[in-house]
């Protein structure tokens, strides 16, 4: 029986967490037959690989791909070329899914969606801190709609469940070799999609841990965003998109370097020359890049300026701070 949904799951060096991940897919209220388990082996230096091959003797359905390292972009298309489902559905291995979700989400696909979007929440420390829930949609939304009123910058590629007939024949595969390949992907796969769908609940538990890329900024994380906006800003010259799609991207993009300015200037990083380049080229979009706020306006003029006057806030925020 073919499945209705793959589970793609990229494994590098979580000897910690995959039993908890794998465990929640298969704590379901459905058939097996409808799903499958792809874990991909993406080069661990632990014993991640010896635990997957453990996990399959218990749940005889995983399926293990193995390759050499490639980074979590490379492990996702290498999870999309060996999965069957009608939906790919993409998890991180140290996060886990919700007990018997599936079932209401093949309920939903049933829709014959593009992209099915889900609710999640963090979890850090042991606790659920935050949720995310999405709006409902009664009836089914193209993928612009999608973004420009309901993403609100959750670009995070886990929220998504894909039409793998959708992913293949538009040529949507992960760009690899960067970090926040969510960021890159995401806005270039909804400007695709015709058919989209939310589903208004907690399915996706995502873990804050110390080790993950988002606490753990070097150059290279600085470097790599401002990558993906310069590529992401390409996109307002598309004739063939729609002009709110465009200006909510817009809004992404300048969001977005104001954040990676704060990163770089909390981590003691200076600008690379790709952020300068990149406020180069939003200056070249002015059309584009109106009404933005007073801290938006001094990057799109003078972004050093900006990064100045951000390090010495945060430094005089710390030392407040660590005399309490």
């Amino acid at each position: 029986m073919k499945p209705i949904l793959s589970i793609v799951i990229p494994v590098y060096n979580v000897a910690a967490y995959i039993e908890k991940c794998v465990a929640s897919c298969f704590k379901q209220n459905v058939s097996d037959d409808l799903f499958e388990i792809i874990l991909v082996n993406d080069g661990s230096t632990d014993n991640s690989l010896e635990l997957c091959e453990e996990l399959k003797i218990d749940y005889p359905k995983i399926e293990i791909v193995s390759q050499k390292n490639k980074g979590l972009s490379g492990a996702r298309n290498t999870g999309l070329r060996n999965a069957i489902g009608d939906y790919v559905w993409f998890v991180d291995s140290d996060d886990w899914i919700e007990e018997n979700c599936i079932n209401r989400i093949i309920q939903k696909l049933n829709n014959k969606v593009d992209i099915l979007w889900l609710g999640h929440d963090v979890w850090h420390n042991g606790e659920s801190i935050k949720d995310y829930i999405p709006k409902e949609t009664s009836n089914s939304i193209t993928g612009s709609e999608l973004f420009t009123s309901h993403l609100n910058n959750l670009f995070y590629i886990w929220k998504f469940i894909y039409n793998r007939e959708f992913l293949n024949s538009n040529s949507l595969t992960f760009l690899e070799g960067i970090l926040y390949e969510d960021l890159e992907f995401t806005p270039r796969a909804l400007i695709k999609a015709d058919k989209c769908h939310t589903l208004p609940h907690v399915y996706y538990h995502y873990l804050v841990r110390e080790g993950s890329i988002a606490n753990n900024i070097k150059l290279k994380n600085i470097e790599h965003r401002f990558f993906i906006l310069n590529k992401l800003i390409d996109l307002l010259d598309d004739k063939e998109v729609n002009e709110i799609y465009l200006n909510s991207l817009s809004k992404v993009i300048i969001f977005t370097a104001e954040g990676t300015i704060n990163m770089a200037a909390r981590a003691g990083i200076k600008i690379p020359d790709n952020g300068i380049k990149l406020i180069s080229n939003i200056r070249d979009n002015g059309p584009f890049f109106k009404n933005l706020s007073l801290k938006q306006k001094i990057i799109k003029s003078n972004p050093k300026l900006y990064y100045n006057l951000f390090k010495l806030t945060h430094t005089v925020y710390k030392m407040v701070n660590t005399k309490k």
